[in-house]
C-alpha cells in the first residue's frame, strides 16, 4: 500500500536564507562597533585623567619659587595682579587660583596674587606752614596729625610749623602720625626794674 503521508515541512526560500545571514552579520558588526567605541571612550578617559595633576601650594613663596614648584608639576605660573599687604612681605604670593588640590591638565595656568608689602607714604614738608595747612596736607597724603606742641623758637614765623617728626622725605607705614611744633615766635627780652627810690646814686650806677 502506498504511503499517503504528505511532508508539510516548509521549504525555505533562498532569498530568505540569504537575508537572515546578512542580518546576523550586520548585528555582529554593530555589536563590535559599539564595543570598539566604548573601549575607545574608556581609553580616552583614562588618558585624559592621566594627564591631570593636583595644584600644589605656592602661597608664601617668592615668584621664582612658585614658578619652579608649578613647573615641576607641569603647570605654568601667571601673575594676575599685585596688592599691598601689611602682613605679607613684598614679593611673596598672597593667593592662588585655582586653590590647592584642584586637578588641572598639564600645561594649564595657575594665577597668583603677589604682595607689594606694606603701603608706605612719603612724609611731606610741613615746615613754615600753618596748623590748618599742615592738617590738610597730611589728610591728602593719608597721614594723620600726631602731637601738636607750642613753644617759643628763634627760627620760623609765629603760628607756623617750626619742627616736625618724622622729618620731610622719610617714608612711613600705612597709618603713620606726624608730630609738629608750632612756633610762638622768639621769647620776649625783658627784665624786672628794681626799686631805686631812695637809693644812693653810686649804688644805682654800680648796678647799671
Amino acid at each position: 500500500m502506498q504511503d499517503s503521508r504528505i511532508d508539510f515541512e516548509p521549504q525555505r526560500h533562498p532569498q530568505e536564507s540569504q537575508f537572515s545571514r546578512w542580518s546576523g552579520i550586520t548585528l555582529m558588526v554593530a555589536i563590535l562597533c559599539v564595543a570598539g567605541i566604548l573601549s575607545a571612550l574608556t581609553a580616552m578617559r583614562f588618558a585624559i585623567r592621566g594627564r591631570e595633576v593636583a595644584v600644589p601650594p605656592v602661597i608664601g613663596k617668592t615668584q621664582d619659587e612658585a614658578a619652579k614648584i608649578l613647573e615641576s608639576s607641569g603647570l605654568v605660573l601667571k601673575v594676575s595682579s599685585k596688592r599691598f599687604s601689611s602682613g605679607v612681605p613684598e614679593g611673596l604670593v598672597l593667593d592662588q587660583i585655582p586653590p590647592v588640590g584642584t586637578r588641572l591638565k598639564t600645561n594649564r595656568t595657575v594665577k597668583v596674587l603677589l604682595s607689594l608689602g606694606e603701603r608706605r607714604f612719603a612724609v611731606p614738608n610741613l615746615l613754615g606752614t600753618s596748623l590748618r595747612a599742615a592738617q590738610l596736607t597730611l589728610s591728602q597724603r593719608r597721614l594723620t596729625l600726631g602731637n601738636t606742641l607750642y613753644a617759643h623758637t628763634t627760627a620760623g614765623d609765629p603760628s607756623t610749623v617750626a619742627y616736625q617728626s618724622p622729618m620731610p622725605g622719610t617714608e612711613e607705614g600705612s597709618d603713620p602720625s606726624v608730630n609738629i611744633l608750632i612756633s610762638l615766635g622768639p621769647a620776649s627780652e625783658f627784665f624786672i626794674m628794681p626799686d631805686l627810690i631812695g637809693k644812693p646814686a653810686d649804688l644805682v650806677a654800680s648796678r647799671a
